[in-house]
């Protein structure tokens, strides 16, 4: 005798599976959008874990909806006419465009490449970029991920940090206690609270010198950063606080913006 199903169970395995559904074509839409130059049904499903057949069923079915469409004359999918505007959608309130046009006015400003960046564990994510017009300069590395303390974008971020800058410093030097290393990042630290902006010289280009602010968010939370970068006989220590000051005023002017939610800092 079969057992009396309860109410609505037809309904909750149903939802179950559509979840599931919906699951697997986001990570289906997610390897494509991530491939720079499109993906077969293969590699998808090499890349998601995913059966060949599930793929490819989903893969058809998303390009139906327009979600991905196929490549002429190949195998492979890309991103379809329906996803790209609702990527042109969400970019459009995701505050990166003006936060483009803040880094912009601060590189005409100061002459000096301008970039964005946001913590990401022990490291700092370039998130945009704006490059100096002049013929030497620095070009910036947009998805370039670099150690906290080896940028001043990073050291802007730790000063004015919720971490009390001690142990900042202990921590992110690695040093397992206080020592000589943790010391001078302390004070560096200490110092870029006093000025209200980071100064540091590339470990691996001493011709190059950044200035960076902190972006305080609205909850006074600091995940990201703004700095200028260029040759170090344009950023002299008689130009720190004149500069600095035009880093800061680019950081005020991207808070409240919704830029950390565009690059995924949820």
């Amino acid at each position: 005798m079969t057992a009396p199903r309860g109410p609505g169970s037809g309904a909750a395995a149903s939802r179950g599976t559509e979840i599931q559904s919906v699951a697997r074509a986001a990570a289906v839409l997610g390897v494509v959008v991530d491939s720079p130059h499109g993906l077969t049904t293969t590699e998808i499903a090499k890349a998601t874990g995913l059966t060949v057949s599930t793929v490819h069923r989903l893969a058809h079915t998303l390009v139906s909806g327009n979600l991905l469409c196929r490549e002429q004359g190949s195998e492979r999918f890309l991103p379809g006419s329906l996803l790209l505007r609702l990527a042109r959608k969400a970019l459009g309130s995701s505050g990166v465009p003006e936060a483009a046009d803040v880094l912009k006015e601060l590189a005409d400003r100061t002459g000096e490449t301008a970039s964005i960046g946001m913590r990401r564990g022990d490291e700092v994510l370039i998130l945009l970029s704006v490059p100096s017009t002049r013929p030497l300069r620095y070009t910036g590395r947009p998805g370039a991920r670099v150690p906290l303390l080896e940028s001043a974008l990073g050291c802007a971020i730790v000063a004015f940090g919720t971490d009390p800058v001690g142990q900042a410093a202990e921590v992110l030097t690695r040093s397992g206690g206080d020592g000589p290393e943790s010391w001078a990042t302390e004070i560096d630290l200490l110092a870029t609270q006093f000025r209200g902006y980071a100064v540091l010289d590339d470990s691996h280009d001493p011709g190059l010198r950044a200035i960076a602010a902190p972006v305080i968010g609205a909850s006074e939370h600091v995940r990201m950063a703004v700095e200028i970068q260029g040759p170090t006989s344009r950023i002299p220590e008689d130009r720190f606080d004149e500069l600095g000051s035009v880093v800061r005023g680019a950081a005020s002017a991207l808070e409240g913006l919704p830029i950390s939610v565009a690059f995924g800092d949820f």
